[in-house]
This record gives C-alpha cells, structure tokens and sequence, in this order.
C-alpha cells in the first residue's frame, strides 16, 4: 500500500470515530465510546500472568497481585523496545534500566520472586508482535492458559490480537490495571485522553478490517 493509501485509511478511521461521536452527540453517548472498549473475563488459575507492555508501574502491580493470590506459578515479562533516547539516557549513566529491566524491578518489590519470572528476550513495537511472542513462548511451554494484565482502555483490543496472533491451544484472559485509570466522564474535554481513546479505536478497526498491518 502507498503512503498515500495508509494516510487515506488513517483518515477515513478517525472520521468515522467522529461520525459516531457526533451521531451520539451527548454525554452518555460519549460515555459509552469511553466504556465500550473495556472487556474482563472472569479469572481462572492459569500457567502465567503476562504483564503487557507499557503500563509501568501499575500493570506490574495488578499482575503481582494476581500472583500472590495464587493465580498463576510465574509472570512474563515482555520486552518493549527500548526507543534511542532511553537507550542514550542509559549509556550515559542517567537512567539505569531499559524498561524490561523497569517492570522486572517493579514485580519484585511487589513480591514476585525472581525465580518466577520469565523474560521475553525479542524486544517487541506493536501488540500484535508482543502477544504473537507471549503465544509462541506459551507453546513453547505446553501451557493452557494464561492471564494478560493490561490497561482497561486496551484491553479489548488486547482480547481481539490474542484471538487472531496467540495459537489456539493457549487461552488468554484478560485481567485488568484498576491503576491504571479509565477516565469515563469528561474524557471528551482532555486532549490526552481523547487521543487516548482514538488510538485504542482506530487499533480496533484496524484489526477488523485486517490492515493493522499498514500501521507498523
């Protein structure tokens, strides 16, 4: 596809979010885009929690709770690409860990042992790269089934990539971060949570229409 054609796509996503947004046209509606994105099945034990990149440190929190009630033996820890500034910041003694090193850190202070955690070495961009990962080391293992904790505005989507990206033989449920916040009133009037929410939704239609591909 062209340049041209993902800017054609991108746009075409982001007005029909708008369309909806504005055909709702009042404050329950604008709650509903808000809440319409958070999914959570019901917990079983399960073989690992995985702590989904990028929620640093409340993923890490919900995940080592999850662990000490007896959920799971051990916790995965994925690897998110660690972007050219923090890599500098690290070289230059400012900053000590990338941010594996970060959420490893944060599970063990909230009392996982290190003999339980399994780190995923392949650093990954996208959700779509980090849960085909988590499913292949799942094979990898024979497990059965295992707990995905990420933020409540991710995780449907996160739900909808394990379904299509994880092997079938491994079941996900999603468990989510109450840390990690959900704003449902007011979202619309905060430029940093509206954009929040486009994101998760162009994501969303992305994946249903099989392009998320283009994204990358």
């Amino acid at each position: 596809m062209t340049p041209r054609g993902r800017r054609a796509l991108r746009l075409g996503a982001i007005l029909v979010v708008l369309a909806l947004a504005i055909a709702l046209c009042h404050a329950s509606g604008f709650r509903w885009l808000g809440t319409a994105r958070v999914l959570e099945d019901a917990l079983k034990p399960a073989d690992a929690i995985v702590v989904l990149a990028g929620g640093i440190p409340a993923r890490e929190a919900a995940a080592a709770a999850l662990y000490r009630q007896g959920l799971a033996p051990r916790v995965v820890v994925s690897n998110q690409l660690t972007p050219p500034r923090v890599n500098e910041l690290i070289r230059m003694g400012i900053r000590e860990h990338d941010f594996q090193g970060e959420s490893r850190l944060v599970l063990e202070r909230h009392g996982v042992p290190p003999a339980a955690l399994v780190l995923v070495r392949e650093p990954v961009k996208i959700t779509e790269t980090e849960l085909r990962r988590v499913g292949l080391v799942a094979q990898e293992q024979a497990w059965h089934r295992v707990i995905l904790v990420t933020s409540p505005h991710h995780s449907r989507r996160v739900k909808l990539v394990w379904a299509r990206e994880a092997p079938a033989s491994v079941e996900g449920l999603v468990a989510l971060a109450p840390e990690d916040g959900l704003e449902v009133d007011g979202w619309w009037r905060k430029r940093g949570e509206a954009e929040a929410l486009l994101h998760e939704y162009l994501g969303l239609a992305a994946l249903y229409l099989r392009i998320s591909r283009y994204f990358r």
